[in-house]
């Protein structure tokens, strides 16, 4: 029974790992059976990345602060893949949604732009609970809605990323 219960983890863990992302990484070289995906904006280094596996519906990278830096790296087993990329901090009409060739030692970079589409209105409410009982406030805040385009460039030999073309260093 104890094997069974250590041959059932070993699997399940196998199987999880088989298919997973590593979390914005920057290896010096390239890791064995490993894919890079590179998604970049040329704009601003504040945005709030969520990405989603459109075929397993799983985050593969959710941050609530910007990154400190122009590309969002992610590692993956080699393979075809569909994802959506949203900000978090922005108020987005439409995600983008791109399909990646992962290619064992190499680096696909993906250009996200964010083209306005027009004003929006962000509402919020606030509570408060003071002396006089509950007291509540409704702000509104005028601000740009997006959508975001996303496209695949040609895959590239990695290297790490400062060293490719389209890195931007931080200001």
């Amino acid at each position: 029974m104890k094997w069974l219960v250590i041959c059932l983890l070993a699997i399940s863990s196998a199987f999880l790992a088989g298919g997973c992302a590593s979390s914005n990484v920057n290896p010096a070289v390239a890791r064995p059976n490993t894919g890079y995906v590179d998604f970049y904006v040329t704009i601003t280094n504040d945005l709030f990345w969520d990405v989603t596996d459109m075929a397993s519906n799983r985050k593969v990278f959710s941050k609530f602060r910007p990154l400190g830096e122009p590309i969002l790296r992610l590692a993956f087993t080699p393979g075809q893949y569909q994802f959506q990329v949203t900000f978090l901090n922005r108020v987005i009409a439409a995600p983008g949604t791109v399909n990646v060739d992962a290619r064992d030692g190499m680096v696909t970079p993906v250009l996200v732009t964010l083209p306005p589409v027009g004003p929006a209105a962000v509402h919020s409410r606030s509570t408060y609970f003071g002396l006089r009982g509950r007291t509540s406030r409704v702000s509104r805040t005028e601000t740009v809605n997006y959508n975001i385009t996303a496209e695949p460039q040609p895959p590239l030999p990695y290297r790490p990323k400062e060293q490719m073309p389209y890195f931007i260093p931080p200001s």
